[in-house]
């Protein structure tokens, strides 16, 4: 090729492309180093990741604590999803309906459960396993409590499938949502200590009322009919709504307690 034939062949080149070979090194570099960088903020998002998740199990172990007061002593209390699956055996004495209706400190009312959690107590090493029922007050027999409060009552056994606690037949049937008739003890300092293993709780920290066991204090209207203890109260066994032991409940009350 002549002199004149290579310079008209390269006046027919497009300027962008000159400036495109000019300009690959440079970019090349560019974009390598753009490579790096995202690699390394996507690096840096993982890392970050990670440690939330390492950290999310001990927020949620603090974020589950209940805080006691200092007259509980060697005792740690939280909540938790779902008890294991254990057995208790409890000795249930008897007592008649007369003095089960002479009992002090205790509060009667009428109600609906709003929310149930289980609860882990920890007495240096020794683990009980029960629930807590937010309920919200309709109606009041006896005690503190006023319609449309919000309170609290310890159940004697957690709420989960698979785990049976002896004695406990009518509270283990309560769900979300169930109406009854609840008749716990009122907790104060002195009624409401727990000592298991060298610690102590005073379960006025974890709850406004507990039931004394879990089968004469609670009147359930449950999908099944109406649970209630009825070989304890003999007088109204055979009661199918809750506005029948409501008015039976009331009657005792007025005539053991006026």
């Amino acid at each position: 090729m002549n002199i004149k034939k290579f310079s008209e062949a390269m006046g027919e080149i497009d300027v962008r492309y000159v400036d495109e070979a000019l300009n690959y090194k440079k970019n090349s570099k560019r974009r390598r180093w753009m490579r790096w960088g995202a690699a390394a903020a996507c690096l840096a998002a993982v890392l970050a990741v990670c440690l939330l998740m390492t950290d999310m199990p001990s927020q949620r172990q603090e974020d589950s604590l209940i805080r006691l007061s200092e007259n509980s002593e060697n005792v740690v209390a939280r909540y938790i999803e779902q008890a294991p699956s254990v057995s208790t055996v409890a000795d249930l004495q008897f007592l008649t309906e007369e003095e089960i209706f002479s009992a002090s400190h205790m509060a009667v009312f009428r109600g609906t459960v709003l929310g149930i959690r289980n609860i882990e107590l920890d007495f240096n090493g020794d683990k009980a396993y029960r629930a807590i029922a937010e309920s919200r007050v309709e109606e009041v027999a006896e005690g503190p409590c006023a319609a449309g409060d919000s309170v609290s009552v310890l159940l004697p056994c957690p709420i989960t499938e698979g785990v049976w606690v002896e004695d406990t037949d009518v509270v283990s049937a309560m769900r979300v949502g169930t109406e009854g008739i609840f008749m716990p003890m009122i907790y104060d300092n002195e009624n409401s200590v727990w000592i298991q293993n060298n610690a102590r709780l005073i379960k006025k920290d974890i709850a406004d009322y507990g039931f004394s066991d879990g089968v004469r204090y609670a009147f359930l209207q449950t999908e099944d009919g109406l649970i209630f203890s009825r070989y304890t109260y003999e007088s109204i066994s055979d009661a199918a709504t809750l506005d029948e032991i409501w008015e039976y409940v009331q009657n005792m009350l007025e005539r053991y307690h006026s």
